[in-house]
């Protein structure tokens, strides 16, 4: 039979603790380690939940003179397919903003959208579309409308002095084409 002392238990104690503290310190630091890397893989990957495209151009102002841009900005591109093409300035939507956009229940659109001034956010109220609107980059988004009503276009980043002011109007309509 041993005896321990007062003095060896504090010792043996002391020591355990310390390999515990030390286990528990690399799952805390690997655990960041692993947060960190999946947050720079994120980053570097993007997915296109800024602005999802492969057209920058070093002027601003060149997407928004585009031939696709002119006019307005709905183009049919097969049966109940669509390309809309908008553009923000402060502080409206175009199209949108002073003419709703119109268009059948069903359509399957493609939003590619630019901005001529600032950084806008491009939010259709009640979808799944968002992006930002980046002066020189065309970003798009496609999205079908299921069902008719009218849908909202917001500006849900900040602007300017008329940023609440920069809504725009898509009223999918009940009767569906073919």
């Amino acid at each position: 039979m041993t005896t321990s002392t007062p003095d060896a238990f504090e010792d043996q104690f002391h020591h355990v603790a310390l390999r515990h503290e030390r286990v528990w310190v690399f799952i805390a630091v690997a655990l960041i380690a692993v947060l960190f890397l999946v947050a720079v893989w994120f980053v570097v990957h993007d997915y296109g939940l800024v602005a999802k495209t492969t057209q920058f151009y070093s002027n601003p102002n060149t997407p928004s003179q585009l031939a696709e841009f002119q006019g307005s900005g709905v183009k049919q591109t097969g049966p109940n397919s669509y390309d809309v093409y908008e553009i923000g300035r402060a502080w409206s939507w175009t199209p949108g903003t002073a003419t709703p956009l119109t268009l059948p229940v069903g359509a399957h659109v493609t939003f590619y959208v630019t901005s001529g001034d600032v950084l806008h956010g491009f939010e259709v109220q009640g979808t799944s579309i968002n992006l930002t609107a980046i002066p020189g980059v065309v970003g798009h988004v496609s999205y079908t409308f299921d069902k008719p009503g009218t849908f909202y276009i917001v500006c849900n980043e900040y602007c300017g002095a008329g940023h609440q002011a920069m809504i725009g109007k898509i009223i999918i309509t009940g009767a569906k084409q073919s």
